[in-house]
Formats: C-alpha cells, sequence, structure tokens
C-alpha cells in the first residue's frame, strides 16, 4: 500500500519567487532589469531572413569564434558568400546601453503594446565603410558547362565557338580603403630650390623627369654611363627586354635578368628602370614599367600587356606550405604555387591559360583607349 505523500516541514524555505520582468510604462522602466546579456548587429542592408543575415556574417560558428576571442575583433561581412571574390565589409564593435524588448498586445486590442525588457546589450556592431561597386563572378557557370558539354557530345569544346564564357578575371578594387581618409598634400617637389635638394642627397639627372604631366621621352642615358662599365651592361640588358616587349611587371622582369645571370640588387635596378621606363600609377597597366617612348593609350594591341587582380579566397591563405621559399613570378604565371600575399598583380600576357591567351588575342574593336586614369 503506497504511503501518503509527507507535508511539508514547517521550518522548510520556500524558493525565492522568480523575478517579476521589468516593463516600459510611459517611457520608464520599472521592476528589475534582468542580468542577460546579448549584442546588436547594425546591418547595412535589408536582409531576406535572419538565416541570410547570419550566413553573410559567416555563419553561427564565425559570429561565435569573433564573440570569443579579442574584445576588438570586428564582424566580417559578405553579402555574396557563395562568391570567394566577394569584398568584405567590416563591423567596429563599439559600447552599447541599449535594451531587447519584446512588444506584445491582446488581439483586437487598441491599447500600446506591452514592452517588456529581455536582455541588455552591451555591445553593438557599426558597419561604416564605403559602399562600392564589386566585380560578381558568373553564378551559372556549373550550368554552362553541363550545356556545353551536351552539345558537344565528344567533349571537344574548342569546337563549340557559338558559346562564349564570360572571363572570370577579378578587375581593380575601385577603392583600397574601407573608411574616407584624409589626406594632407604636400608640396610639388618642383617648389623646391635645387640647393635644397642637394643638401639632402645629391643631384642626379633622374631627378629632373618627375613629377610632370607631359613625360620627356627626349632624355638619352647613353650620355651618362661609360660604355666600359658593368653598369652599361646592365642597361642594355633592361632595354633589350623593354624591345622584346613593351610593358613589364617589376617582379617578372626583375627575376628574368636574374635568370639570365645579372647580379644586381633592387636599388641598382630601379635606376636602371627610371631610365629605361615609366609608369602609370593607375589604370589598367597601372605599376606596371613601360619602355620609354611607348604609350599604350594609343595602342590597340597594348590590352595584352594589361593587369588583373589576383585576391586569395580567405580559406587558403593560411594554407600550410611545404617550401618555404618564396614562390617565382613565373610560377604564379603557370598558376602553379598559391602566392603568399592574399593581392597582387598579374599580367594577362604572362597566364599560362589558353583560353586567357586567346581571348587577348581577339581583334580590337577600338583604335584607342578612351577611358583611362592617368
Amino acid at each position: 500500500m503506497a504511503s501518503p505523500p509527507s507535508s511539508p516541514s514547517p521550518n522548510a524555505k520556500a524558493p525565492p519567487p522568480p523575478p517579476s520582468p521589468s516593463v516600459i510604462t510611459d517611457g520608464a522602466v520599472s521592476r528589475t532589469i534582468p542580468g542577460a546579456e546579448a549584442f546588436a548587429v547594425h546591418y547595412p542592408g535589408y536582409p531576406s531572413s535572419p538565416a541570410r543575415a547570419a550566413q553573410t556574417l559567416g555563419g553561427l560558428p564565425a559570429i561565435v569564434k569573433v564573440r570569443g576571442s579579442d574584445p576588438g575583433a570586428r564582424l566580417e561581412l559578405r553579402f555574396r558568400p557563395e562568391d570567394p571574390y566577394c569584398h568584405p565589409a567590416f563591423g567596429e564593435p563599439r559600447i552599447s546601453t541599449g535594451l531587447v524588448l519584446r512588444l506584445s498586445r491582446s488581439k483586437g486590442s487598441t491599447a500600446l503594446p506591452r514592452a517588456e525588457v529581455v536582455a541588455r546589450v552591451r555591445n553593438a556592431y557599426h558597419f561604416e565603410g564605403m559602399a562600392d561597386f564589386q566585380h560578381v563572378v558568373l553564378v551559372h557557370a556549373a550550368e554552362m558547362r553541363k550545356r556545353k558539354r551536351s552539345e558537344c557530345p565528344n567533349n571537344k569544346e574548342d569546337l563549340c565557338s557559338g558559346n562564349e564564357d564570360v572571363m572570370m578575371l577579378v578587375p581593380p578594387l575601385f577603392s583600397i580603403k574601407d573608411k574616407p581618409t584624409k589626406i594632407a598634400l604636400l608640396p610639388s617637389s618642383s617648389a623646391l630650390s635645387k640647393s635644397m635638394q642637394r643638401g639632402v642627397v645629391q643631384h642626379r639627372w633622374e631627378m629632373d623627369i618627375g613629377p610632370t604631366l607631359a613625360l620627356p621621352f627626349n632624355i638619352n642615358w647613353e650620355d651618362h654611363i661609360s660604355k666600359n662599365s658593368a653598369e652599361w651592361g646592365w642597361q642594355m640588358a633592361v632595354c633589350k627586354m623593354f624591345d622584346e616587349r613593351p610593358v613589364w611587371p617589376r617582379q617578372s622582369l626583375y627575376e628574368r635578368l636574374i635568370d639570365d645571370g645579372l647580379q644586381i640588387s633592387q636599388s641598382q635596378f630601379k635606376r636602371l628602370l627610371f631610365r629605361a621606363g615609366y609608369y602609370f600609377s593607375t589604370g589598367p597597366f597601372g605599376k606596371f614599367w613601360i619602355r620609354r617612348g611607348y604609350d599604350p593609350r594609343k595602342d590597340p594591341e597594348s590590352r595584352m600587356f594589361q593587369r588583373i587582380d589576383f585576391r586569395m579566397p580567405p580559406e587558403l591563405r593560411n594554407l600550410p606550405r611545404k617550401e618555404c621559399r618564396s614562390e617565382k613570378w613565373t610560377e604564379m604565371c603557370k598558376l602553379e604555387v598559391m602566392p603568399s600575399k592574399s593581392f597582387i598583380f598579374l599580367q594577362l600576357f604572362e597566364l599560362k591559360d589558353d583560353f586567357i591567351q586567346a581571348e587577348i588575342r581577339k581583334p580590337s574593336h577600338q583604335s584607342t583607349c578612351s577611358a583611362y586614369h592617368n
């Protein structure tokens, strides 16, 4: 026979009642604010769902990792997480004194909704970076390949000239900074006297060529170097390279000279370049060295010497490497090794890819370059 339940002892203490939820009435918080804490994300857009918003922030594991790391760690947002070339936006953490509210109202009631405080907001992430145009990689590439295979049963894609794929080359960034930067312009070097220039470094004839809007091509380096010196042979080798091709990436040209047996330091190489060429700071040939007297903007064939941006996806930047040596330029152009830097410039002409080489050698429809940033 089951015994009846024992009655509670008169000396036993009853558990404390749960704290009553705090509510907001007429703009004032009454009762106790709960101890639960949360963080806020000021999302710079209108996501289709909370799940999609979390996905663009790297998913819940990535958010938890940021929250558990350094308090100043930024939250990374990619509007197209499926695109490895998507330029991210970064949310800066800031201290917040906000509250998370739960609004409720009885069905059919016309009274104001009841506001209940759920948690405190200690930190909030704000996205203040500049909006930027971005290159969108073709998302239907797999479907296009399937269609080409069905049209070419013997898998010879070179016979299917009717379907032209979009080149998946990443164009240059429209801006290299996430936030606006104040620039303090320095006075032009032409405003400085020659005596001041001599007081800093010994005046050389290379100083007379810049900075100018019209670059003089009539400066003859042969009048300033002895023919019996080693520097004469180095300069002739550089000029021979420019005769072979009018536009070169600096590292590519330097490694080519080293492979040919010339032992040149970086400082000596810089002087050789200034005597034989020049470069634009921006544009499709930006930072590439161009043969003196050659203007790529007036030559339609120069399109094959343009630069492209190569960006390493974040998931590939920290992969272990078998060798500690620095990668060679020719190996990167053959796509045999991954560059150690997350962002580099490559030249279309040097990439060992049949599709790219066929594209850049197609006949040009324009005689000059009409849009160019100097």
